[in-house]
């Protein structure tokens, strides 16, 4: 009997050290060498806490693992006196699960690609409250020996570029290929213009066989600080993986849901895409100045529900769409207008050139000039993107201020399929359903402050 009772116990105490949350250690760190030691050597509960000062570093290689009740975090003592910088390809690669990344001010160079690549074991990564700028892409997702992070959470963050980025290579700031569950929320995601190559870039996207992943109450700006370009403001799909065709083809994306984003000046791409993704959810955003929502493909099905945006719900290539109770001021056929320019204006440079001799080099611009101001007349009119119709309803809707005109009842719609029960600001949503990223029963909502409320932390002037 004794030797039961002396078992049973030893069986409790273990249960309990098993179970019992790991001590947190602070470790505080003022220069490149330590910040690299700690690293090196953390330990499940590890709080690595940057002095103030400037932290000039190569790729960091991370992975010992965290624990699920006890993740290692990395973060500043003083994020407005603390900066870290890199030129280099990749800065931190993170191969381990249970890593918290916060509230760190991390600057990239010409050369500079990802800020945090994230890859094959790192499930359960946190990137909050950073400020990040100057990536061709600041948060990258990989696969690892056919091993993909999921569960990942990026959220309060700032990703923008001060000028756009001087490569033929994607530029997308959240660029993710597989992986689970990821959470992209309450972001700021900003200027990601790709210089050379075709031109394209991405705000963020979850697209190469990824299920389950959320975008909601995110501030895309397209165009904030710089213009040109064709930016898409978020995406399930991008521009593709899977370099096949036909029925045999993997999905991107399935189960993915967007909501409650505010998606603006995209004035040569949709604001949202959706390519050979499934059971896409896009409910209650709000999008100005794009070319509304485009579907593409034939294995792409998405519900369009409840959502305010110029231009309109456009499909290519078979792609299906569920779509009710939108306000779109434009025509689907009018989003091919941004491509048809610009293939105008190719042909007739490509044309100049080759006839320069006989062709006046004034004419030529005459020319682009022409089609430039078509676009534009198209942009504005309501047989276009219909821009002008959200501007007599909201306050300065470029600038992001969703403040109703005066005397101008908020729109509403019947129905609310996709039973969002908050809207941008966090509110509770009402009885009336208002479509749109914004619920005008609750009041104002400032949009620009989650932008600012992540900006003066590190003392951005905007």
């Amino acid at each position: 009997m004794v030797e039961w009772i002396m078992r049973s116990f030893l069986a409790l105490a273990v249960l309990i050290l098993i179970n019992a949350p790991t001590m947190a250690r602070e470790v505080p760190v003022a220069d490149v060498p330590s910040l690299l030691r700690a690293i090196t050597v953390a330990e499940p509960a590890d709080r690595i806490v940057l002095q103030p000062g400037r932290y000039r570093l190569r790729k960091v290689l991370i992975t010992r693992p965290g624990a699920a009740n006890a993740p290692i975090t990395v973060t500043a003592l003083n994020p407005l006196q603390t900066r870290i910088e890199t030129d280099t390809a990749e800065l931190f690669k993170l191969d381990a699960p249970y890593w918290v990344f916060e509230n760190l001010d991390i600057r990239g160079g010409e050369n500079a690609r990802h800020a945090f690549h994230i890859v094959g074991r790192a499930d359960h990564t946190v990137l909050r409250g950073n400020h990040i700028v100057g990536f061709h892409a600041s948060v990258k997702g990989n696969p690892q020996k056919k091993i993909s992070p999921d569960n990942v959470l990026i959220t309060g963050n700032a990703f923008y570029n001060e000028a756009p980025r001087k490569t033929a290579e994607p530029v997308t700031l959240i660029n993710v290929v597989g992986g689970d569950n990821w959470r992209i929320t309450k972001n700021f995601i900003a200027d990601f213009a790709k210089g050379g190559g075709d031109g394209i870039s991405y705000g963020a996207f979850l697209k190469g066989g990824g299920e389950g992943g959320l975008f909601e109450r995110n501030l895309v700006m397209c165009e904030w600080r710089h213009k040109d370009r064709r930016r898409v403001g978020l995406s399930f799909g991008g521009g593709g993986t899977f370099r096949c065709t036909g029925p045999d083809c993997p999905l991107e994306h399935q189960n993915g849901i967007m909501r409650n984003n505010v998606i603006i000046n995209c004035p040569e791409a949709p604001g949202v895409y959706i390519n050979r993704s499934r059971d896409i959810a896009i409910h209650h955003n709000t999008i100005f100045k794009s070319w509304g929502v485009m579907l593409r493909f034939e294995d792409t099905f998405a519900t369009v529900q409840n959502n305010i945006m110029s231009g309109a719900v456009s499909l290519r290539q078979e792609a299906e769409v569920k779509s009710d109770d939108n306000i779109q001021t434009g025509y689907p056929f009018a989003a091919y207008t941004p491509g048809i320019v610009r293939k105008f204006k190719e042909r007739v440079s490509d044309y100049d050139a080759k006839f320069s001799n006989w062709i006046d080099k004034a004419d030529v611009m005459k020319m682009h000039s022409t089609m430039d101001g078509f676009a534009n007349w198209l942009a504005r009119s309501s047989i276009g993107r219909g821009d002008e119709m959200l501007k007599s309803l909201f306050r300065d809707p470029g600038r992001a201020d969703f403040g109703l005109q005066k005397g101008v009842a908020p729109p509403t719609v019947p129905y609310e399929y996709g039973k969002v029960k908050v809207d941008f600001c966090g509110r509770a949503r009402g009885k009336a359903i208002f479509p749109g990223a914004i619920d005008f029963s609750a009041g104002p909502c400032n949009v620009l402050a989650l932008r600012d409320q992540i900006l003066n932390r590190f003392g951005v002037s905007y």
